[in-house]
């Protein structure tokens, strides 16, 4: 609590420093008929709303509209017209290079958590859900109706964001990314329209939005998810392995991983001293025990082992890696990192393996690797959708962290930029994942959206011409 009210007490100087050189009387004229909140700078609880999950990088908006209903966002976007601002949303800050404010300072930011509905037609096995959630509130309240959504496993992470950009987690390999479960959308646009988005209206901008709609195309204020049908019982998985087995580890996640039961979700961690897979099945222990002895009886034999059954809402809690209340009431957990990302298509060799883990040993900062298998149903391609990673074995998150002050951070994230860049063109494929944003990344019109890059443009082009909707990540306009 101590560490956080020093970092309110700095951004609140920072606030006083780098006044926002907004002309307030017209921007609050102008929003007047907001029916939710609108927080400014010189209110005093505004500091503690702009810290989101990363600490390392902030912004300075111009105002918080913690919109009601789509009334609001469309008031929202006609004032940014109007008074010549940016504008962006905020779904649930866990954007890595805060564009959730901005990407700059001086934005109008429309956070979306007070439009947070959640309609569920048991029937059709649809659930229509408000941007503004988060995913330990979607887990909690459709499991309580016996359904989930392919997610992610951090609670906080808001759906709009998330899901925008493909979405990977719980049960991903059964039913794919999240995005892969939109059937329709809800969006205004530029122009401040309410438009209706599935794949007979506005198809064009269905197939954007499913990959690559995070803040660059309108603002999505609801989705239309189908659901499906949570097994009476999961299996939660973790197994511990030596550091010095990894090469072994890794054999078998290459050569046996893809090959899986797709009810089977891993996920390989390897830090500075330890080795270690969590893991999920859809269905009870028993059956896990059996669908695992591919792959254990191919890797080496691991120091401790725990197949859990449970029900499934119980098993977000576990890999969660948060207090349980947390769950279903989820909140931030600030905190200083820096992440890079790469798509892995043919397994990792013995000299990458080696590599990366000599990093891991030597950063100067607290630094770990995450291998997430893919394959299954989210390797299937689908035309309709801008999402474009579909013939990987794994994805990897590399992340550094908890430094104790700037001089360090600033050396780590070099470290990691540096090493990134090495890493990848030598030993992964050119592609990573958009979700795990990053500004330092070369070439990211590629490496995130392949060869889509140019027809998203044209899209973008023709929903929003003057580029209302930009962060220094967006789709661009022509010209």
């Amino acid at each position: 609590m101590k560490k956080l009210n020093i970092i309110l007490f700095f951004l609140w100087c920072i606030l006083l420093i780098n006044l926002v050189k907004v002309n307030a009387s017209p921007l609050t004229s102008c929003l007047s008929s907001i029916k939710g909140q609108t927080v400014y700078p010189n209110n005093k609880t505004f500091p503690s709303l702009i810290i989101d999950e990363n600490l390392y990088v902030n912004y300075t908006p111009s105002v918080l509209i913690y919109a009601a209903n789509n009334q609001d966002v469309q008031t929202s976007i006609n004032c940014a017209i109007k008074l010549k601002m940016g504008i962006t949303a905020r779904s649930g800050g866990h954007s890595y290079e805060k564009y959730g404010l901005g990407g700059r300072n001086n934005v109008m930011v429309v956070d979306l958590t007070n439009i947070n509905e959640i309609t569920i037609d048991s029937k059709a096995k649809t659930a229509k859900i408000g941007a503004g959630n988060r995913l330990g509130v979607i887990y909690d309240k459709l499991s309580q109706a016996g359904f989930l959504i392919p997610a992610g496993t951090c609670p906080s992470v808001g759906i709009g964001g998330h899901a925008l950009g493909g979405g990977y987690g719980f049960a991903g390999r059964k039913y794919g990314f999240a995005a892969d479960n939109i059937i329709s959308m809800e969006m205004i646009d530029a122009n401040g329209k309410l438009l209706q988005v599935d794949k007979q209206t506005n198809a064009d901008l269905f197939f954007a939005l499913r990959g690559a709609g995070g803040g660059s195309f309108g603002i999505v204020t609801s989705f239309v998810f189908n659901l499906h049908e949570v097994p009476p019982q999961v299996t939660s998985m973790q197994f511990e392995f030596g550091r010095s087995q990894v090469q072994q580890l890794f054999t078998a996640y290459n050569e046996v991983g893809p090959t899986l039961d797709n009810n089977i979700v891993l996920s390989v961690s390897l830090d500075k001293g330890s080795l270690s897979i969590d893991g999920l099945y859809l269905g009870p222990a028993k059956n896990a025990k059996d669908a695992m002895k591919p792959f254990l009886s191919r890797a080496p034999k691991p120091t401790s082992s725990n197949f859990k059954q449970e029900t499934f809402f119980d098993s977000v809690k576990t890999f969660s890696y948060v207090p349980s209340n947390d769950v279903a009431k989820p909140k931030h957990h600030p905190y200083f990192f820096k992440a890079k990302s790469f798509f892995v298509n043919k397994g990792l060799t013995s000299e990458a393996i080696d590599t990366l883990s000599n990093f891991l040993s030597t950063a100067s900062c607290s630094t770990y690797a995450l291998f997430d298998l893919l394959g299954g149903t989210a390797n299937i391609v689908d035309n309709t959708s801008s999402f474009m990673h579909r013939d990987s074995i794994y994805g990897i998150q590399l992340v550094g962290s908890d430094w104790k002050n700037k001089a360090q951070g600033d050396k780590c994230v070099k470290e990691l930029n540096d090493f990134g860049k090495n890493f990848q063109s030598k030993f992964t494929s050119y592609f990573s994942y958009q979700n795990y944003i990053d500004r330092d990344l070369d070439d990211w019109q590629t490496r995130y959206y392949g060869q889509n890059f140019n027809k998203l443009v044209d899209i973008k082009t023709k929903y929003d011409p003057n580029n209302l909707f930009k962060f220094p990540q967006s789709i661009p306009v022509k010209g």
